[in-house]
């Protein structure tokens, strides 16, 4: 007759044999999930406010009432030329997920630089500091503002997509980005360009991704943390300074998650 305790002991050790690869499965699976989808890799946690802020971001020559929107340009040429070639909103976000997010660091040799988007489609390409040469690159705000001056020159209303400025966190750092969010069926979708292809200053590997869904974000909370601006070529809202010309819909919440706007800490 066989012992009770040799045979718990038998059961066990066959339980854990089976959970091992189960687990190991699992860590797998998360750790993808992080690679594949987790935008700006890596998150330029050392950029807050004060840097977004600093006055060699802003075009003296602006001609709108926050300068950020100098950077939504819907009637560009290099815009017009990449609008011709999509087809709506969907085609458009899946257009800006093939970019390649770079560094500022790597890119300029800076901290912190932005382009136009007319600068960002025609001249990165052949930059020599261009890990991935000949496709456009730059980093999160560069896209961002790409992104929302095609969904412009696509028909999309100024009313219904916009920059967000603000701080989030994807788990590993919060740190300071920009994403874009279009108005559907009442209510803002976050979309990622920057889940594309991606340069890893660290490792120097170019690191190859198909980028979110156009509906990732549609049952899923965006981690964003503080909202500084929100803005496009017409309408902007500043919670920094309290001032706005935005539409009221602009401060519905969010279907992307609860947020604390116009909070700095």
């Amino acid at each position: 007759m066989e012992d009770a305790g040799s045979s718990v002991s038998l059961e066990m050790v066959i339980f854990v044999i089976f959970m091992i690869p189960a687990l190991l499965l699992g860590s797998f699976l998360v750790l993808y999930v992080i690679l594949e989808v987790a935008p700006d890799y890596p998150l330029r946690s050392g950029v807050e406010l004060e840097s977004l802020l600093r006055p060699q971001l802003w075009n003296h020559n602006a001609t709108h009432d926050l300068p950020y929107q100098d950077y939504i340009t819907p009637s560009d040429p290099a815009i017009t030329q990449l609008s011709n070639l999509v087809n709506g909103k969907v085609e458009a976000y899946r257009a800006a997920v093939s970019w390649v997010w770079v560094s500022d660091a790597t890119l300029h040799g800076e901290e912190e630089k932005w382009l136009t988007p007319h600068v960002f489609l025609q001249d990165t390409p052949g930059y020599q500091t261009n890990p991935a040469k000949p496709r456009q690159a730059s980093d999160c705000e560069e896209q961002a503002n790409t992104l929302v001056s095609l969904l412009r020159a696509e028909g999309v209303s100024a009313e219904n997509v916009r920059v967000v400025l603000g701080e989030v966190d994807f788990g590993m750092e919060a740190g300071g980005h920009a994403w874009v969010e279009v108005y559907e069926n009442g209510e803002w979708l976050a979309l990622e360009a920057t889940s594309g292809p991606y340069f890893d200053d660290n490792s120097q590997i170019m690191n190859e991704r198909k980028g979110m869904s156009y509906t990732y974000y549609e049952t899923r909370a965006y981690p964003s943390v503080e909202i500084w601006f929100y803005y496009n070529d017409v309408y902007y809202s500043d919670f920094i300074h309290d001032e706005e010309n935005a539409p009221g819909h602009w401060f519905s919440l969010h279907a992307t998650g609860v947020i604390n706007i116009g909070i700095y800490a």
